[in-house]
């Protein structure tokens, strides 16, 4: 997502607030893994808040997210965190819970109502549903609903978003939507 952003320069049909939510549940889910002492939790989700915060430094220089807003959310997640995270690692788990799994409803509304998905990587759409797949797994390997359980609505979302950013994508690339007829 971050590689079609960056060299489209475009960040058309994306979803700002679920951008900026993805972000922050990926950081609150690496707080909790660290918290946890879960490396490929941790692990994983730091590269993932890094990649939704670089597709959210876009938006902001496409001037659909605010600087200002982008600093305030990155800020206050990590204090919330923080806080979260020195009362109880159930704690900061429950709110990156909370978080992460409803930062893809934005996505999949804007999916369902946009015609336009040129900017919507159909690849990390794909990647997120089968890592979705495999977090679900591995959180009920390691008994842990907080890291299972979103993935049962992150999946259905996930596939959504691919096949409607699929059809969108096609139907600008048809070769006789481009042609000029000469009548």
């Amino acid at each position: 997502q971050v590689f079609r952003i960056y060299r489209n320069k475009t960040v058309e049909g994306l979803a700002p607030l679920g951008a900026l939510q993805g972000m922050s549940g990926s950081i609150l889910w690496a707080m909790y893994g660290l918290s946890k002492g879960d490396l490929p939790l941790f692990g994983s989700n730091t590269l993932v808040a890094t990649a939704v915060g670089l597709i959210c430094l876009a938006m902001t220089n496409h001037g659909v997210v605010a600087r200002k807003v982008l600093f305030t959310v990155v800020v206050g997640v990590i204090g919330v965190g923080f806080v979260a995270a020195a009362v109880s690692p159930t704690l900061v788990g429950a709110i990156a819970f909370v978080v992460g799994a409803l930062s893809i409803i934005p996505q999949t509304v804007k999916a369902l109502r946009d015609p336009n998905l040129f900017s919507v990587s159909v690849s990390s759409n794909t990647l997120l549903f089968f890592t979705s797949s495999a977090w679900l797994v591995y959180g009920l390997m390691i008994g842990d609903a907080l890291v299972a359980t979103p993935n049962f609505l992150v999946i259905p979302c996930s596939a959504v978003i691919v096949q409607r950013a699929r059809t969108s994508q096609r139907r600008v690339a048809r070769p006789e939507d481009s042609l000029t007829h000469v009548g």
